[in-house]
């Protein structure tokens, strides 16, 4: 289940772009990408597409970050984006806390949801995470009994950008 190879990584860390770019940078203007698959979605009469959408895509996710072992704490973060993102708390519910934003809600039914993208926020956490962690092809055990692994830790060290080691065999 999780990932072996620094190669299983890379596709890992691609499906998650592919997943993002879908969902959240289909229709853009000018530089700016502000619309995907999810968005518009959300904007059809038909809410249960949106969600099951949303629910896929955000399950699809977190099991990427799961294989790829990102920390606890990006998969609790983005779970909670995703949950919203997903329509089981609603951007809206969360807007409508703020006083005459209701008003501003009336015009786009779907419009605040089509235009948060929780599951953007989310791949970015996830593929930074990736990103910040050296994966090595060995075992821990086998790295601390034949010497190697201080050298993995300064090799991580000595990696900009690098803040955690994985050893990718159990």
């Amino acid at each position: 289940m999780f990932a072996k190879t620094q190669d299983e990584v890379w596709r890992i860390y691609e499906s998650v772009e592919t997943v993002k770019r879908l969902s959240d940078r289909i229709i853009g203007i000018g530089p700016i990408n502000i619309i995907g698959l999810d968005g518009i979605l959300a904007l059809l009469p038909f809410p249960f597409l949106s969600t099951v959408y949303s629910v896929g895509a955000g399950l699809i996710l977190l099991f990427q970050g799961f294989r790829a072992r990102v920390t606890p704490a990006t998969l609790i973060i983005s779970l909670i984006i995703l949950a919203i993102d997903s329509g089981i708390t609603t951007v809206e519910d969360v807007v409508k806390l703020i006083p005459g934003a209701g008003a501003v809600l009336g015009l786009i039914p779907g419009g605040v949801d089509a235009l948060f993208q929780g599951h953007l926020y989310a791949a970015h956490l996830i593929q930074q995470d990736i990103k910040k962690t050296h994966y090595i092809e060995g075992s821990a055990a086998q790295a601390h009994r034949d010497g190697s692994h201080e050298h993995n830790i300064s090799d991580m060290r000595g990696t900009k950008g690098k803040k955690r080691l994985i050893y990718l065999y159990s």
